[in-house]
């Protein structure tokens, strides 16, 4: 199969399967580093989805890969005023981008409802500006959760809903959704008002 606009890494030779769902480079410096971004699901006709650097999920707010710090020149374009970084050790932009690190540690058992009040400001005053913020992990996990979060905050949705609109916007980004503990977070967070965590216009 073909996968549009993708650069043949230098070294490689021909494509192999690397693990089910995953192809790379045979003979590439670096196996799997493009592919494993770019060919996360082949489907029956030998189609790739691919994944963007980041994604529009809801006006201004961008989800992305860590690799999307880096690109100066993507963050101009979608007029990005501050990255939102959901863990520890991750890439920052450059100066004149604002970033912001909220050190969530472990997407199987912690919290990440009490970073969502100030995380959902920052989000709000970048758009209130006509600017946008990129949030990023990772692994997608805690930064999906993010959005899923604001987008049930600000637009109302169930959670259900809010990921749908995730998964639409961003397809192949997550391909198995959110695992238990972020879901069941946001599950209770909706159903329980005074859930910890829960923004004051919730």
């Amino acid at each position: 199969f073909v996968i549009r606009g993708c650069v043949l890494p230098s070294g490689a030779t021909n494509m192999s399967q690397l693990a089910p769902g995953v192809w790379g480079w045979a003979g590439a410096d670096t196996v799997n580093a493009n592919m494993a971004l770019l060919s996360r699901d082949l489907d029956q006709k030998g189609s790739a989805t691919i994944v963007n650097i980041a994604d529009v999920v809801t006006p201004g707010v961008l989800l992305g890969l860590e690799s999307a710090v880096s690109d100066s020149k993507f963050l101009e374009e979608h007029k990005v005023q501050e990255t939102i970084a959901v863990g520890k050790s991750l890439a920052a932009p450059g100066p004149e981008v604002m970033s912001t690190v909220y050190a969530f540690e472990d997407e199987d058992a912690a919290s990440i409802l009490a970073f969502f009040p100030k995380a959902f400001k920052k989000m709000d005053a970048a758009i209130e500006d006509e600017g946008a913020v990129l949030v990023y992990c990772g692994t997608g996990q805690a930064s999906t959760a993010m959005c899923v979060g604001y987008i049930m905050a600000k637009q109302g949705l169930s959670y259900e809903d809010a990921m749908a609109q995730v998964k639409e916007a961003r397809p192949g980004g997550l391909p198995d959704g959110l695992n238990r503990n972020l879901s069941r977070q946001l599950i209770t967070w909706k159903k329980w008002p005074e859930f910890p965590g829960l923004p004051d216009w919730m």
